[in-house]
């Protein structure tokens, strides 16, 4: 609950509740409950119900940037000057052996997803799309101010 969050008074906040957060089919440990709703308005803030409309792409939007991200970010930790070194016959040998020996198996799947994403052919279907959803979900968030927070 966002009790454990919060630090000091919290009399005179206006805390927003998305009400996407409550949309059919999520799960209930995922929504907000009415006993925290009443929580906040005991405590003296003040719910205010908003609406975050792209909170819907939120989730793949992650899952194109995330591993595009992390495979860009990993490229460097080729055994050459960075992260660990596997002696191999050939360099691509070593940069295979290299990367087999000290990704994990989901970090290998991430890397491997991300370098598809931003593949030639793809970068702009899928990555910078990505892009721009990310900025509009990130223009439905309300300015931060004080006396104000989101949940």
């Amino acid at each position: 609950m966002i009790r454990g969050a919060l630090t000091g008074d919290i009399r005179g906040l206006k805390v927003g509740i998305p009400q996407e957060y409550r949309a059919e089919g999520m799960p209930a440990e995922s929504r907000p409950c009415a006993a925290g709703v009443e929580w906040l308005r005991a405590a003296g803030a003040e719910p205010v119900e908003i609406s975050l409309p792209m909170t819907k792409y939120a989730l793949p939007t992650y899952y194109i940037i995330a591993p595009a991200e992390a495979s860009s970010n990993l490229a460097r930790y080729d055994g050459v000057k960075y992260g660990l070194r596997v002696p191999g016959d050939t360099l691509d040998d070593m940069y295979e052996l290299t990367r087999a020996a000290g990704f994990g198996a989901e970090v290998r799947r991430r890397v491997l997803i991300g370098t598809y994403v931003l593949s030639a052919g793809y970068y702009d279907a899928y990555y910078l799309k990505a892009q721009k959803v990310r900025a509009l979900i990130a223009q439905d968030l309300p300015p931060p101010s004080r006396g104000s927070i989101a949940c």
